[in-house]
């Protein structure tokens, strides 16, 4: 994957929150525990997590049981990018960071 092409997977709406989730708690998830936990709405939840899925960061284990029992565990690809939070964590620490801020500093440009 391409630096924009990751960019771009990024800034898709809740991916940072679900894998911000996941690189706290690797799991396991279920998806209800996740919905509440980060208040997304649940088509978007869904998404993000198939598409977790499909690129690898995560691991969907269905369950053969009644009710269906579906948990989401990080994997090894996720752990691995958990540190980049830590960096975020730090780079706020030093310059801080006010949304509203960023939202006047748009609104001049």
């Amino acid at each position: 994957m391409q630096k924009s092409a990751l960019f771009t997977y990024l800034s898709r709406a809740y991916m940072l929150d679900v894998l911000h989730a996941f690189a706290l708690d690797s799991g396991p998830w279920r998806f209800n525990e996740l919905r509440d936990r980060l208040d997304v709405p649940p088509t978007t939840l869904t998404n993000r997590l198939q598409e977790l899925t499909d690129t690898g960061f995560v691991r969907r284990e269905s369950y053969d049981e009644i009710p269906p029992r579906v948990e989401y565990t990080a994997t090894e690809k996720l752990l691995d990018f958990g540190p980049v939070f830590g960096c975020l964590g730090l780079w706020i620490d030093k310059h801080g960071w006010d949304p509203e801020d960023a939202q006047t500093s748009n609104e001049m440009d």
